[in-house]
């Protein structure tokens, strides 16, 4: 069984970017593990719980969604932030364990550069060191969440899985109380499906989600 690593900073990024991939792969026999290295402590917090119960929180929507997309290996790290050096270090040590035992054939993870969250760009950079550092010779994709692709190698159909990655997106109340991110990734999708090419003859998806490959 090929076996397929998702990396994100926060609980709601990979979801987000790429659940309907998610869900298809699920859907195609893949095993999938999902590595969220952020507690959330941070984020949108529109019942102003405080940091500590918005990290439980958002580790419980974040268990239910990855269940939603039939992702049943769930790893959060847990750290408040990956703000300072050491937080950096630990985090890479601890995705390289995991890459280890994981041995995934493809990691999917936040793009280093072209995100705009500098939190995303940071769990982009740790997944690739931790990669540099691991036995693995896993492929590398990038997936978009704040930071649109210009250009991408490789294109998904999520027609049939659109509900299933939106239901995800659903699970994560917390954030989209305060953020309509289910209205904002489904118009990207849909974006993304009618103008793929723009000298196509016609729209080879409804709904999709694109990737650039690393290094």
């Amino acid at each position: 069984m090929k076996r397929v690593l998702l990396t994100s900073a926060h609980p709601d990024d990979m979801e987000t970017g790429m659940g309907g991939t998610a869900a298809k792969l699920v859907k195609s026999g893949y095993s999938l593990a999902s590595v969220v290295i952020t507690d959330g402590r941070r984020s949108p917090d529109p019942d102003s719980i405080g940091p500590d119960a918005m990290a439980r929180l958002r580790k419980d929507e974040g268990e239910k969604a990855c269940a939603a997309l039939g992702v049943t290996e769930t790893h959060f790290l847990g750290f408040e932030s990956l703000g300072t050096d050491e937080a950096v270090q630990e985090a890479t040590e601890k995705l390289g364990e995991t890459l280890n035992e994981f041995e995934p054939n493809a990691v999917f993870i936040l793009h280093p550069e072209l995100d705009r969250h500098p939190s995303h760009r940071a769990a982009g950079r740790v997944t690739v060191k931790a990669l540099q550092m691991s036995n693995s010779k896993a492929e590398l994709w990038a997936y978009e969440v704040w930071g649109l692709f210009a250009e991408w190698d490789r294109f998904e159909d999520i027609t049939d899985h659109i509900d299933t990655k939106l239901a995800a997106v659903n699970e994560h109340r917390s954030q989209i109380a305060a953020i309509d991110y289910t209205e904002g990734i489904a118009a990207l999708n849909r974006w993304r499906g009618v103008f793929a090419d723009p000298h196509q003859q016609e729209s080879p998806a409804r709904y999709a989600e694109v990737f650039i490959k690393l290094k």
